[in-house]
């Protein structure tokens, strides 16, 4: 027992007699910002039922090739890049849209094309190296043979499935105890679900696809976006100015549909935001995309509105050397799928530990894929350092 002498201020009072004045929400540094998981939980998936997920694709027959090399004018065994020969048959008619020249194809051996010139009131001209040739249509003769059967074949899209797994566990004693606000592990769970959706929608972003065959412990590796894209990869954009966001989307939305979306980095954001004004549409209060807040940009080239996400959370990564920092995706929403193996869709897994422990373990689990179908009709602009 203590003795205290005069006014008892509050340092008199014992230290665990003090109700602590603590507000029960926990405040965290990042809120969840996965926008992509969000819209994909809204957009159609399709259960997958092994643990490599396949999809076909196809497409019309190409309209397009390049001269390769130069061309006199008088010239008839033009040449165009490897593989476009199988593009041609006898008797299609062929445009150089430089120069307006019709020509007509009288035979194909590889990649060399047999024609006749001048064909029209176009005059031959001589052809420049990779310059464009449209294919027109096909002129048959009067009771001619149905000629050369060219069709497109299909092609095989494919991606792993991945198990993606968040335990945390606490001891039995830290279960009991009160404490101010919700306690453990239901504030482990809040979080943890949080952490494990963060998880996820890094993985459809940046996955690598991989599959390593070691039974009876095989594990897939669940490829995302940037795995598939090829075509439409535009790297040291710099200052990004209205005229090249136009150029790049005029030519992503080439290909697929008219429903994308951009995806953007903080600094991209920025580089959109400083755009002019005319072509920058501010998110209105409640305006979303499958649940996700956004802002738009309106393409020059098809005057469509293109829904904005900026995607907070890249803000912490590097810029340089097109880094994730400055990179902006633009997605096809009709060609991306999210794939959750059968049954092992997202969970809350409780009491995992073993018998005999005095502890309490619980985990999030999620064994999913993705289909990322039509490359082409995605893209990515890296290296956005600014506005213009």
């Amino acid at each position: 027992m203590g003795i205290a002498t005069g006014t008892v201020d509050t340092e008199a009072i014992l230290a665990d007699e003090k109700v602590v004045d603590m507000e029960d929400e926990f405040r965290l540094l990042q809120p969840d910002e996965t926008q992509f998981m969000t819209i994909l939980n809204k957009l159609p998936s399709k259960v997958a039922k092994a643990i490599k997920v396949n999809w076909l694709e196809d497409d019309y027959f190409p309209r397009q090739a390049r001269v390769e090399g130069s061309q006199t004018n008088v010239d008839t065994a033009i040449e165009v890049e490897a593989g476009q020969g199988l593009y041609f048959r006898a008797n299609d008619l062929v445009r150089v849209m430089r120069t307006g020249e019709m020509i007509e194809v009288t035979s194909v051996a590889t990649d060399t094309l047999t024609v006749v010139r001048g064909v029209g009131s176009a005059t031959n001209q001589a052809m420049n190296d990779a310059d464009e040739l449209l294919i027109v249509s096909n002129a048959s003769a009067q009771g001619a043979d149905v000629g050369i059967l060219k069709i497109t074949t299909r092609t095989l899209g494919f991606n792993y499935t991945q198990i993606v797994r968040h335990p945390f566990g606490f001891t039995n004693t830290d279960v009991e105890i009160e404490t101010y606000g919700p306690g453990d592990p239901m504030n482990e769970i809040a979080k943890k679900a949080v952490e494990h959706k963060r998880s996820l929608e890094a993985l459809h972003w940046f996955g690598a696809r991989d599959f390593v065959s070691a039974s009876p412990s095989s594990k897939g590796y669940m490829g995302g976006i940037a795995e598939y894209l090829v075509t439409n990869v535009f790297s040291s954009i710099g200052n990004l100015s209205r005229g090249v966001l136009d150029d790049k989307l005029r030519v992503i939305f080439q290909n697929g549909s008219r429903n994308k979306a951009i995806f953007a980095a903080p600094v991209p954001g920025q580089a959109l935001s400083g755009l002019m004004a005319d072509n920058w549409v501010r998110a209105q209060p409640g305006q979303k995309l499958y649940g996700a807040k956004v802002s738009g940009f309106i393409t020059g080239a098809f005057g469509d509105e293109v829904p904005v996400i900026v995607k907070r959370e890249w803000g912490a990564f590097p810029t340089a050397s097109n880094q994730y920092g400055s990179w902006m995706f633009v997605i096809d929403l009709d060609y991306v799928k999210k794939r959750p193996f059968r049954n092992r869709g997202t969970k809350l897994l409780r009491n995992r530990q073993g018998n005999g422990e005095d502890k309490t373990t619980h985990e999030y689990l999620t064994e999913l894929s993705m289909e990322v179908s039509v490359e082409a009709a995605h893209g990515i602009l890296k290296g956005v350092t600014g506005p213009a």
